[in-house]
């Protein structure tokens, strides 16, 4: 392994971050509503750090990928054990959530205006879906108007059943989150299959 941190890695490292603040602002939401203190005896604020190093601070640069796949299996696991939990107490807390993660999307609103192809590589750059070795997303077609694409692993329902929790409220909070990304834009995402979508 190259001890060399590159460009995939940076971006990589973004999407995580970008996880990271989005558990920030599910806590703070907790916490403006009073919301229990602690999940599974864990302290909310436990859950994110406060601070975000550099990269350089924060990768073996020895094994860069082990280190990289170990920071994404931290924030998945978190980001699913803090939510589940949070319901575990009460179900109708989700929509608050949803608005929460939608909220975040907005607070990463695309370009008014900016081609579709554009607009799928903002809201590609900051989702998370594993390494890129993992190919867990598949663009079946692209046109001037219309990119269509899957997702052929699913790289997230693992984390929410292992604290006893649904993968399809995963799903559901992503997609709050994309229209709170094309919320204005001109764009629209589409749901017409299982884990199928075309952006246009």
């Amino acid at each position: 392994m190259s001890a060399i941190l590159g460009p995939i890695h940076q971006w990589m490292y973004q999407k995580v971050l970008a996880r990271e603040e989005l558990i920030g602002d599910i806590i703070k939401t907790a916490e403006d509503n009073n919301w229990e203190a602690s999940v599974n005896g864990k302290p909310l604020d436990s859950f994110t750090p406060k601070i975000f190093p550099p990269i350089e601070e924060v990768i073996d640069l020895s094994n860069i990928h082990a280190s990289l796949s170990s920071l994404i299996h931290g924030v998945e696991s978190r980001y699913a054990e803090l939510i589940v939990g949070l319901l575990r107490r009460d179900g109708s807390r989700f929509n608050l959530i949803k608005d929460t993660v939608r909220k975040f999307g907005k607070d990463n609103k695309i370009t008014e205006d900016i081609p579709v192809r554009e607009a799928f590589q903002a809201v590609n750059d900051i989702l998370l879906d594993g390494m890129p070795c993992d190919r867990a997303m598949n663009i079946s077609g692209s046109t001037d108007n219309c990119i269509a694409f899957s997702y052929v692993m699913d790289t997230h329902t693992e984390y929410w059943k292992k604290f006893g929790g649904d993968g399809d409220d995963f799903y559901e909070l992503r997609m709050a989150f994309i229209e709170g990304m094309l919320e204005n834009s001109g764009h629209r995402l589409e749901v017409v299959g299982d884990r199928m979508y075309e952006l246009y």
